[in-house]
Protein backbone atom coordinates (compact mmCIF):
# COMPACT_ATOMS: atom_id res chain seq x y z
CA UNK A 1 0.00 0.00 0.00
CA UNK A 2 1.49 3.41 -0.69
CA UNK A 3 2.10 5.38 2.08
CA UNK A 4 3.76 8.79 3.05
CA UNK A 5 7.15 7.53 4.95
CA UNK A 6 7.77 11.50 6.28
CA UNK A 7 4.33 10.99 7.87
CA UNK A 8 3.67 10.77 11.80
CA UNK A 9 4.47 7.03 12.55
CA UNK A 10 1.42 5.05 12.47
CA UNK A 11 1.25 2.90 15.79
CA UNK A 12 0.51 -0.89 15.86
CA UNK A 13 -3.00 -0.63 17.78
CA UNK A 14 -4.57 -4.04 17.82
CA UNK A 15 -7.37 -3.14 15.79
CA UNK A 16 -4.95 -3.09 12.59
CA UNK A 17 -5.23 -6.46 11.66
CA UNK A 18 -8.47 -7.69 12.78
CA UNK A 19 -11.08 -7.45 9.78
CA UNK A 20 -9.25 -9.77 7.59
CA UNK A 21 -6.78 -11.86 8.90
CA UNK A 22 -8.34 -15.14 9.65
CA UNK A 23 -11.08 -14.49 6.89
CA UNK A 24 -9.70 -16.92 4.30
CA UNK A 25 -7.24 -20.20 4.41
CA UNK A 26 -3.98 -18.46 5.27
CA UNK A 27 -0.89 -19.79 3.54
CA UNK A 28 1.34 -17.75 6.34
CA UNK A 29 1.03 -17.68 10.16
CA UNK A 30 2.80 -15.55 10.72
CA UNK A 31 0.60 -12.77 11.64
CA UNK A 32 -2.06 -14.98 13.65
CA UNK A 33 0.77 -16.15 15.95
CA UNK A 34 1.72 -12.15 16.24
CA UNK A 35 -1.36 -11.41 17.39
CA UNK A 36 -1.52 -14.59 20.01
CA UNK A 37 1.60 -13.30 21.41
CA UNK A 38 0.36 -9.76 22.17
CA UNK A 39 -2.32 -11.11 24.23
CA UNK A 40 0.18 -13.20 26.03
CA UNK A 41 2.67 -10.84 26.29
CA UNK A 42 1.23 -7.14 26.33
CA UNK A 43 4.88 -5.62 25.39
CA UNK A 44 4.84 -7.21 22.39
CA UNK A 45 3.21 -4.25 20.29
CA UNK A 46 5.55 -1.77 22.38
CA UNK A 47 8.18 -3.40 20.59
CA UNK A 48 6.71 -3.57 17.49
CA UNK A 49 6.32 0.31 17.78
CA UNK A 50 10.17 1.09 18.19
CA UNK A 51 11.16 -1.07 15.56
CA UNK A 52 8.64 0.61 13.46
CA UNK A 53 9.70 4.00 14.50
CA UNK A 54 13.46 3.36 13.87
CA UNK A 55 12.91 1.97 10.76
CA UNK A 56 10.92 4.71 9.47
CA UNK A 57 14.14 7.05 11.16
CA UNK A 58 16.62 4.66 9.25
CA UNK A 59 14.68 4.96 5.67
CA UNK A 60 14.21 9.04 6.13
CA UNK A 61 17.96 9.43 6.49
CA UNK A 62 18.30 6.90 3.68
CA UNK A 63 16.35 9.36 1.55
CA UNK A 64 18.31 11.88 2.12
CA UNK A 65 21.47 10.59 1.82
CA UNK A 66 20.66 9.23 -1.67
CA UNK A 67 17.75 7.69 -4.13
CA UNK A 68 17.46 4.51 -2.47
CA UNK A 69 16.61 3.04 -6.12
CA UNK A 70 20.62 2.95 -6.60
CA UNK A 71 22.63 -0.22 -5.58
CA UNK A 72 24.33 0.02 -2.42
CA UNK A 73 27.97 -0.44 -1.18
CA UNK A 74 27.76 -4.02 -0.55
CA UNK A 75 25.77 -6.84 -1.02
CA UNK A 76 24.21 -8.34 2.63
CA UNK A 77 25.39 -12.15 3.23
CA UNK A 78 23.48 -14.42 5.49
CA UNK A 79 24.12 -17.44 6.87
CA UNK A 80 21.61 -20.19 7.11
CA UNK A 81 21.12 -23.14 9.18
CA UNK A 82 18.23 -25.49 8.08
CA UNK A 83 17.30 -27.48 10.55
CA UNK A 84 15.21 -30.91 9.15
CA UNK A 85 13.11 -32.48 11.48
CA UNK A 86 11.05 -35.30 10.44
CA UNK A 87 9.01 -38.77 11.49
CA UNK A 88 9.25 -40.26 8.09
CA UNK A 89 11.86 -40.98 5.21
CA UNK A 90 9.98 -38.70 3.25
CA UNK A 91 10.41 -35.88 5.71
CA UNK A 92 13.88 -35.84 5.94
CA UNK A 93 14.26 -34.13 2.69
CA UNK A 94 17.79 -34.41 0.58
CA UNK A 95 20.63 -31.97 0.32
CA UNK A 96 19.56 -31.15 -2.77
CA UNK A 97 16.52 -30.09 -2.47
CA UNK A 98 17.89 -28.15 0.59
CA UNK A 99 20.26 -26.39 -1.73
CA UNK A 100 17.22 -25.81 -4.61
CA UNK A 101 15.77 -23.49 -1.47
CA UNK A 102 18.97 -21.43 -0.87
CA UNK A 103 19.37 -20.96 -5.00
CA UNK A 104 15.58 -19.73 -5.10
CA UNK A 105 16.21 -17.57 -1.86
CA UNK A 106 19.28 -15.87 -3.76
CA UNK A 107 17.28 -15.62 -7.58
CA UNK A 108 14.33 -13.96 -5.94
CA UNK A 109 15.76 -11.53 -3.31
CA UNK A 110 18.61 -10.64 -6.49
CA UNK A 111 16.14 -10.30 -8.73
CA UNK A 112 18.15 -13.20 -10.67
CA UNK A 113 14.35 -15.07 -11.00
CA UNK A 114 14.03 -16.14 -14.33
CA UNK A 115 10.11 -15.19 -14.45
CA UNK A 116 10.67 -11.38 -13.49
CA UNK A 117 9.00 -8.95 -14.71
CA UNK A 118 9.45 -7.71 -18.45
CA UNK A 119 9.97 -4.38 -19.34
CA UNK A 120 6.60 -3.34 -20.69
CA UNK A 121 4.84 -4.55 -17.45
CA UNK A 122 3.77 -1.49 -15.45
CA UNK A 123 5.32 -2.58 -12.42
CA UNK A 124 8.46 -3.35 -13.30
CA UNK A 125 9.92 0.06 -12.51
CA UNK A 126 9.44 -0.88 -9.13
CA UNK A 127 11.56 -4.34 -8.93
CA UNK A 128 14.35 -4.23 -6.71
CA UNK A 129 17.46 -6.44 -6.25
CA UNK A 130 17.55 -6.18 -2.38
CA UNK A 131 21.11 -6.75 -2.33
CA UNK A 132 20.55 -9.48 0.15
CA UNK A 133 22.01 -13.17 -0.73
CA UNK A 134 22.31 -16.54 1.75
CA UNK A 135 24.63 -19.76 2.22
CA UNK A 136 24.15 -22.59 4.21
CA UNK A 137 26.53 -22.35 7.40
CA UNK A 138 30.11 -23.60 7.50
CA UNK A 139 30.68 -23.48 10.64
CA UNK A 140 28.43 -24.25 13.85
CA UNK A 141 27.79 -22.07 17.11
CA UNK A 142 31.35 -23.81 18.26
CA UNK A 143 33.39 -22.88 15.54
CA UNK A 144 33.41 -26.55 14.15
CA UNK A 145 33.30 -27.01 10.28
CA UNK A 146 29.23 -27.56 8.95
CA UNK A 147 27.37 -28.22 6.14
CA UNK A 148 24.65 -25.73 7.55
CA UNK A 149 22.47 -28.64 7.99
CA UNK A 150 20.52 -30.46 11.03
CA UNK A 151 18.52 -33.57 11.04
CA UNK A 152 16.45 -34.69 13.84
CA UNK A 153 14.23 -37.66 13.93
CA UNK A 154 11.11 -36.81 16.05
CA UNK A 155 8.47 -38.96 17.36
CA UNK A 156 5.90 -36.38 16.58
CA UNK A 157 3.63 -37.34 13.65
CA UNK A 158 3.38 -33.62 12.81
CA UNK A 159 3.51 -30.30 14.20
CA UNK A 160 1.10 -27.41 14.18
CA UNK A 161 2.53 -24.08 13.08
CA UNK A 162 3.06 -23.41 17.28
CA UNK A 163 6.72 -22.88 17.98
CA UNK A 164 7.31 -26.86 19.25
CA UNK A 165 9.50 -27.76 16.31
CA UNK A 166 11.65 -25.10 17.61
CA UNK A 167 12.55 -27.10 20.75
CA UNK A 168 14.57 -30.28 21.62
CA UNK A 169 12.39 -30.89 24.43
CA UNK A 170 9.23 -30.38 22.36
CA UNK A 171 10.17 -32.81 19.33
CA UNK A 172 12.01 -30.33 17.38
CA UNK A 173 15.51 -28.88 17.25
CA UNK A 174 16.47 -25.95 19.34
CA UNK A 175 18.15 -23.15 17.33
CA UNK A 176 21.76 -21.43 16.85
CA UNK A 177 22.23 -18.24 17.44
CA UNK A 178 20.11 -16.08 16.34
CA UNK A 179 22.37 -13.37 16.10
CA UNK A 180 24.69 -15.73 13.64
CA UNK A 181 21.92 -17.57 12.07
CA UNK A 182 19.23 -17.79 10.14
CA UNK A 183 17.40 -20.57 11.57
CA UNK A 184 15.10 -22.57 8.75
CA UNK A 185 12.90 -25.28 10.12
CA UNK A 186 11.72 -27.60 7.80
CA UNK A 187 8.96 -30.16 8.70
CA UNK A 188 5.59 -31.38 8.80
CA UNK A 189 3.07 -29.15 9.65
CA UNK A 190 -0.07 -31.36 9.50
CA UNK A 191 -3.28 -29.63 8.33
CA UNK A 192 -2.47 -26.30 10.36
CA UNK A 193 -5.21 -24.85 8.09
CA UNK A 194 -3.46 -25.17 5.31
CA UNK A 195 -0.26 -22.97 6.51
CA UNK A 196 2.58 -23.58 4.66
CA UNK A 197 4.85 -21.57 7.05
CA UNK A 198 5.40 -18.53 9.18
CA UNK A 199 8.34 -16.30 10.99
CA UNK A 200 9.68 -14.20 13.95
CA UNK A 201 9.91 -10.93 13.53
CA UNK A 202 12.88 -9.17 14.38
CA UNK A 203 11.03 -7.14 17.06
CA UNK A 204 10.86 -10.05 19.45
CA UNK A 205 14.83 -11.20 18.68
CA UNK A 206 16.01 -9.93 21.30
CA UNK A 207 13.03 -11.25 24.37
CA UNK A 208 11.81 -15.06 22.92
CA UNK A 209 15.79 -15.82 21.31
CA UNK A 210 14.96 -19.53 21.40
CA UNK A 211 12.19 -19.06 18.85
CA UNK A 212 13.54 -16.51 16.60
CA UNK A 213 13.64 -17.84 12.71
CA UNK A 214 11.28 -19.42 9.81
CA UNK A 215 9.17 -22.86 10.01
CA UNK A 216 8.31 -24.03 6.69
CA UNK A 217 6.38 -27.44 5.65
CA UNK A 218 8.15 -29.89 3.87
CA UNK A 219 6.02 -30.34 0.91
CA UNK A 220 6.49 -26.19 0.18
CA UNK A 221 10.40 -25.81 0.61
CA UNK A 222 12.77 -25.58 -2.50
CA UNK A 223 12.38 -26.70 -5.97
CA UNK A 224 12.89 -30.08 -5.62
CA UNK A 225 12.43 -33.27 -3.92
CA UNK A 226 8.96 -33.17 -2.21
CA UNK A 227 8.34 -29.50 -3.02
CA UNK A 228 5.21 -29.52 -4.40
CA UNK A 229 3.92 -32.60 -3.21
CA UNK A 230 1.44 -33.83 -1.26
CA UNK A 231 -1.81 -31.08 -2.51
CA UNK A 232 1.11 -28.21 -2.45
CA UNK A 233 1.35 -28.13 -6.45
CA UNK A 234 1.03 -24.58 -6.27
CA UNK A 235 4.09 -24.19 -3.75
CA UNK A 236 6.70 -25.86 -5.84
CA UNK A 237 8.89 -22.86 -6.82
CA UNK A 238 10.55 -22.38 -3.11
CA UNK A 239 8.65 -19.01 -2.71
CA UNK A 240 7.28 -19.88 1.07
CA UNK A 241 10.61 -19.02 2.04
CA UNK A 242 11.03 -16.01 0.29
CA UNK A 243 7.96 -14.81 1.97
CA UNK A 244 8.56 -15.84 5.28
CA UNK A 245 12.37 -14.58 5.00
CA UNK A 246 10.60 -11.34 4.24
CA UNK A 247 8.69 -10.92 7.25
CA UNK A 248 11.75 -12.23 9.57
CA UNK A 249 13.26 -9.06 8.11
CA UNK A 250 10.11 -7.00 8.82
CA UNK A 251 8.31 -7.27 5.64
CA UNK A 252 4.49 -7.24 6.01
CA UNK A 253 1.63 -8.37 3.85
CA UNK A 254 1.26 -6.30 0.81
CA UNK A 255 -2.79 -5.87 1.95
CA UNK A 256 -1.55 -4.59 5.43
CA UNK A 257 -3.72 -7.64 6.44
CA UNK A 258 -6.94 -5.57 7.16
CA UNK A 259 -9.25 -4.01 4.44
CA UNK A 260 -7.57 -1.66 2.51
CA UNK A 261 -4.48 -1.35 5.37
CA UNK A 262 -0.88 -0.30 5.04
CA UNK A 263 1.96 -2.45 4.63
CA UNK A 264 4.36 0.62 5.80
CA UNK A 265 5.85 0.60 2.30
CA UNK A 266 5.62 3.44 0.00
CA UNK A 267 5.68 1.72 -3.73
CA UNK A 268 3.19 -0.93 -3.21
CA UNK A 269 -0.14 -0.58 -4.36
CA UNK A 270 -2.78 -0.72 -2.00
CA UNK A 271 -5.05 -3.90 -1.92
CA UNK A 272 -8.27 -5.09 -0.57
CA UNK A 273 -7.07 -7.96 0.67
CA UNK A 274 -4.75 -10.86 0.18
CA UNK A 275 -4.63 -12.65 -3.11
CA UNK A 276 -4.92 -16.00 -3.94
CA UNK A 277 -4.19 -18.40 -7.34
CA UNK A 278 -2.59 -16.10 -10.10
CA UNK A 279 -4.99 -13.03 -10.76
CA UNK A 280 -4.86 -11.58 -14.42
CA UNK A 281 -3.24 -8.33 -14.61
CA UNK A 282 -4.74 -5.97 -14.02
CA UNK A 283 -6.58 -6.56 -10.94
CA UNK A 284 -8.60 -4.81 -9.44
CA UNK A 285 -7.98 -1.67 -10.83
CA UNK A 286 -9.55 1.41 -9.54
CA UNK A 287 -10.93 -0.64 -6.30
CA UNK A 288 -12.62 1.55 -3.62
CA UNK A 289 -9.46 0.93 -1.82
CA UNK A 290 -8.18 3.67 -3.97
CA UNK A 291 -5.97 1.18 -6.50
CA UNK A 292 -4.87 3.11 -9.51
CA UNK A 293 -5.10 1.65 -13.48
CA UNK A 294 -2.93 -1.22 -12.99
CA UNK A 295 -4.76 -2.52 -10.09
CA UNK A 296 -3.07 -4.42 -6.86
CA UNK A 297 0.66 -5.57 -7.08
CA UNK A 298 -0.72 -9.67 -6.55
CA UNK A 299 2.56 -10.31 -7.90
CA UNK A 300 4.72 -9.33 -4.94
CA UNK A 301 6.20 -12.00 -3.04
CA UNK A 302 4.29 -11.03 -0.14
CA UNK A 303 0.89 -11.61 -0.98
CA UNK A 304 -0.61 -14.93 -1.27
CA UNK A 305 -0.66 -16.03 -4.70
CA UNK A 306 0.60 -19.22 -6.28
CA UNK A 307 4.32 -19.53 -6.16
CA UNK A 308 4.44 -19.33 -10.12
CA UNK A 309 2.18 -15.75 -10.16
CA UNK A 310 5.23 -14.22 -7.59
CA UNK A 311 7.52 -12.26 -9.36
CA UNK A 312 9.07 -9.11 -7.12
CA UNK A 313 10.28 -6.83 -4.32
CA UNK A 314 9.63 -3.14 -4.13
CA UNK A 315 12.85 -1.13 -4.33
CA UNK A 316 10.64 0.52 -1.03
CA UNK A 317 10.52 -3.33 0.78
CA UNK A 318 13.74 -3.87 -0.17
CA UNK A 319 14.88 -0.68 1.84
CA UNK A 320 12.94 -2.03 4.91
CA UNK A 321 14.72 -4.80 4.87
CA UNK A 322 17.73 -3.51 4.90
CA UNK A 323 16.72 -1.10 7.46
CA UNK A 324 16.18 -4.22 10.28
CA UNK A 325 19.55 -5.20 9.32
CA UNK A 326 20.89 -2.11 10.35
CA UNK A 327 18.64 -2.50 13.19
CA UNK A 328 17.45 -5.30 14.98
CA UNK A 329 19.04 -7.84 12.86
CA UNK A 330 22.45 -5.83 13.05
CA UNK A 331 24.57 -8.29 14.55
CA UNK A 332 24.32 -10.88 11.71
CA UNK A 333 26.27 -8.53 9.59
CA UNK A 334 29.23 -9.25 11.69
CA UNK A 335 28.70 -13.14 11.39
CA UNK A 336 31.38 -15.17 10.25
CA UNK A 337 29.17 -18.56 10.49
CA UNK A 338 30.03 -19.27 6.19
CA UNK A 339 31.77 -18.98 3.54
CA UNK A 340 29.84 -17.76 0.60
CA UNK A 341 30.63 -20.32 -1.93
CA UNK A 342 30.22 -17.43 -4.56
CA UNK A 343 32.69 -15.62 -3.46
CA UNK A 344 35.27 -16.52 -5.47
CA UNK A 345 32.76 -16.06 -8.23
CA UNK A 346 31.85 -12.54 -7.11
CA UNK A 347 35.44 -11.55 -7.06
CA UNK A 348 35.64 -13.24 -10.68
CA UNK A 349 32.84 -11.17 -11.69
CA UNK A 350 33.80 -8.08 -10.67
CA UNK A 351 35.97 -7.45 -12.96
CA UNK A 352 33.60 -7.16 -15.67
CA UNK A 353 31.22 -4.13 -15.90
CA UNK A 354 27.95 -4.25 -18.50
CA UNK A 355 26.49 -1.07 -19.93
CA UNK A 356 23.92 0.65 -20.90
CA UNK A 357 21.86 -1.65 -18.67
CA UNK A 358 19.02 -2.23 -19.83
CA UNK A 359 19.85 -1.33 -23.48
CA UNK A 360 18.05 -1.41 -26.44
CA UNK A 361 21.39 -1.37 -29.57
CA UNK A 362 24.25 -2.66 -27.60
CA UNK A 363 25.66 -4.26 -24.52
CA UNK A 364 29.22 -3.09 -23.56
CA UNK A 365 31.25 -5.67 -21.81
CA UNK A 366 34.64 -4.66 -20.15
CA UNK A 367 36.94 -5.92 -17.78
CA UNK A 368 38.25 -3.38 -14.68
CA UNK A 369 41.83 -4.92 -14.86
CA UNK A 370 44.07 -7.60 -17.08
CA UNK A 371 43.33 -10.71 -16.94
CA UNK A 372 45.49 -14.23 -17.54
CA UNK A 373 43.33 -15.89 -19.18
CA UNK A 374 40.20 -15.90 -21.88
CA UNK A 375 36.73 -15.98 -20.73
CA UNK A 376 34.35 -17.36 -22.95
CA UNK A 377 31.09 -15.25 -22.83
CA UNK A 378 27.20 -16.51 -23.20
CA UNK A 379 24.17 -14.13 -23.59
CA UNK A 380 21.16 -16.36 -22.33
CA UNK A 381 17.15 -16.29 -22.47
CA UNK A 382 14.74 -16.88 -19.90
CA UNK A 383 14.68 -20.24 -21.31
CA UNK A 384 17.92 -21.32 -20.96
CA UNK A 385 18.52 -21.14 -24.68
CA UNK A 386 22.14 -19.02 -25.44
CA UNK A 387 21.22 -16.85 -28.20
CA UNK A 388 24.89 -14.91 -28.35
CA UNK A 389 28.48 -16.63 -26.77
CA UNK A 390 32.26 -15.46 -27.91
CA UNK A 391 35.89 -16.08 -26.12
CA UNK A 392 37.63 -13.04 -25.52
CA UNK A 393 40.72 -11.74 -23.52
CA UNK A 394 38.87 -8.59 -22.92
CA UNK A 395 42.03 -6.69 -24.21
CA UNK A 396 39.30 -4.14 -24.98
CA UNK A 397 35.87 -3.69 -24.92
CA UNK A 398 33.47 -6.73 -26.35
CA UNK A 399 30.06 -5.52 -27.94
CA UNK A 400 26.84 -7.58 -28.19
CA UNK A 401 24.90 -6.14 -31.03
CA UNK A 402 20.91 -6.48 -29.87
CA UNK A 403 19.51 -6.08 -33.47
CA UNK A 404 18.36 -9.69 -33.25
CA UNK A 405 17.54 -9.93 -29.74
CA UNK A 406 14.30 -9.48 -28.29
CA UNK A 407 12.94 -7.31 -25.39
CA UNK A 408 13.60 -9.15 -21.82
CA UNK A 409 15.51 -10.08 -19.26
CA UNK A 410 18.74 -12.29 -19.93
CA UNK A 411 21.60 -13.88 -18.21
CA UNK A 412 24.93 -13.01 -19.15
CA UNK A 413 27.49 -15.56 -18.11
CA UNK A 414 30.98 -15.30 -17.93
CA UNK A 415 33.34 -18.36 -17.65
CA UNK A 416 37.31 -18.66 -17.43
CA UNK A 417 38.92 -21.64 -15.88
CA UNK A 418 36.98 -23.00 -13.03
CA UNK A 419 35.41 -19.68 -12.51
CA UNK A 420 32.14 -18.58 -13.70
CA UNK A 421 29.03 -16.08 -13.04
CA UNK A 422 26.27 -14.30 -14.01
CA UNK A 423 25.03 -11.13 -14.57
CA UNK A 424 21.61 -10.22 -15.24
CA UNK A 425 20.82 -7.86 -17.88
CA UNK A 426 17.40 -6.23 -20.02
CA UNK A 427 16.93 -5.75 -23.18
CA UNK A 428 14.01 -3.05 -24.13
CA UNK A 429 12.85 -2.63 -27.75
Amino acid sequence: MKINLLATLVLFTGNIFVSNLFAQSSKCATMKLYEKRKVMDPQTESRMNKLEAFTNDWIKNQNTKNNTKHKGAAVITIPVVVHVVYHTTTENISTSQIISQIDALNEDFRLLNSDSLQPSHPFWTYTADCEIQFCLATKDPQGNASSGITRTYTDSLAFSANGSEKFTASGGKNNWDPTKYLNLWVCNLGNSGGTLGYAAFPSDLNTYPAEDGVVIRYEAFGTTGTAGTGGFSANALGRTATHEVGHWLNLRHIWGDGTCASDFVSDTEIAEDANYNCPSFPHNANSTCGSGSNGEMYMNYMDYVDDNCMKMFTFGQSTRMKAALNGARSAILTSNACVLVGLAENAFLNNFSIYPNPAADMFVLKSDKSLENDVHVSLIDQIGRIVYSTTTNFQSELNINLSDISSGSYLIKFESGINSGVKKVIVIK
